[in-house]
């Protein structure tokens, strides 16, 4: 059987295809968080998906973008049964 030899250049090459991989799917949160006013979520999804496809490919930049792209897309909902008709009443309060 054959060695197999790479060069730095090569190796280096084959080791960026996957952190571009998920830059390209981290762009997805980037972009929406971006349009619904909250570019936050949407940088750190963009980081985590890149970093996520540094470490583990597409097998981490995948979830990670779903993630936070529902994390972005989600709105926050409190149903009426939950939420308080009056202020709160303190109960120190002096009698």
């Amino acid at each position: 059987m054959q060695e197999i030899r790479l060069s730095y250049s090569e190796a280096f090459w084959y080791a960026m295809i996957p952190v571009a991989i998920g830059f390209g799917l981290g762009l997805i949160p980037l972009v929406i968080g971006i349009v619904r006013k909250k570019q936050k979520l949407g940088l750190i999804g963009l980081i985590a998906t890149t970093l996520g496809g540094a470490v583990l490919g597409v097998i981490l930049s995948i979830p990670s973008m779903a993630i936070f792209t529902w994390l972005i897309l989600r709105d926050k909902f409190v149903p009426t049964e939950y939420a308080q008709d009056e202020a709160p009443v303190e109960e120190n309060e002096a009698n």
